[in-house]
């Protein structure tokens, strides 16, 4: 009787230790492991980055392009967070464009106005990279005359302008946490004409920082105005902002990034 008990203690300690190294193990396996990501090096250097549900486009599908866009900083590889889509819906491409910053100066103050040629602003350069980068994977893959666009921080401030800037090209907009963001007057102005495109628009509610000229509201403030204009406007906009959040990239937020380009493929 000893025995026995000695014996089955041990196969369930066995048993459990078995269960708690595949818990263990179960996180480190990738989110995305079904996504292929591909390297579009261009001549200038940079490397773009494609994810794709498989490795060659399936014959007559056409396929949603997501263009996911990093924050100040960073590169375009996971496609601005958002790559994983790519292995989520199997008429969905991820491209993730990489976008040069000049360096600033940390003690030098900053410019009355944000420069019209960066990235934040969807400088000139940069909107012509993105419609080279479309181009090219155009060439491969067959995709719908329309993009669906994401970002965050820096990537938000490119995707809303670039939207009122070539509405007939965009689709549906996914903005979180921007530094500054376009207004009813001035220059940098919403577009009226981009009122077909649905927008989502987050940001944390301890998101006090500000990415823009001084007078820049912070960038809690100045989400909550732009979705409020956009709503006066009569554009289709949700506004989530996100309790006991900083600057930071959420689940939440990409999750309602998600849900958008899901709408935007069944409403197709």
């Amino acid at each position: 009787m000893i025995r026995l008990l000695t014996r089955f203690s041990l196969e369930k300690k066995v048993f459990r230790l078995g269960v708690v190294a595949f818990l263990v193990l179960l996180p480190v396996l990738p989110a995305g492991m079904h996504a292929r990501e591909t390297e579009l090096p261009d001549a200038n250097g940079l490397t773009h980055w494609l994810d794709t549900p498989t490795e060659q486009p399936v014959a007559g599908k056409t396929y949603w392009l997501v263009v996911g866009v990093h924050g100040a900083g960073g590169t375009g590889k996971g496609g601005g967070g958002v790559g994983a889509w790519a292995s989520e819906f199997d008429d969905v491409i991820v491209l993730g464009p990489s976008f040069e910053q000049p360096k600033r100066d940390p003690n030098a103050p900053r410019p009355a106005t944000m420069p019209r040629d960066i990235y934040q602003m969807s400088g000139p350069a940069h909107e012509a990279k993105l419609t080279e980068l479309i181009a090219q994977v155009g060439k491969t893959w067959s995709v719908h005359p329309k993009i669906v666009l994401h970002g965050f921080s820096a990537g938000a401030q490119f995707s809303h302008r670039y939207a009122f800037r070539h509405p007939e090209l965009v689709a549906a907009v996914s903005a979180h946490s921007g530094g500054s963001w376009a207004k009813l007057e001035g220059d940098d102005r919403i577009n009226p004409a981009a009122k077909h495109i649905p927008f989502v628009v987050s940001c944390g509610e301890d998101d006090r920082g500000s990415g823009g000229p001084p007078g820049t509201p912070p960038r809690i403030e100045g989400a909550r105005r732009f979705a409020a204009q956009l709503m006066a406007l009569g554009f289709a906009v949700e506004f989530k902002a996100w309790p006991g959040i900083a600057h930071q990239h959420t689940p939440d937020a990409k999750a309602l990034g998600r849900a958008l380009l899901q709408k935007v493929r069944e409403q197709k």
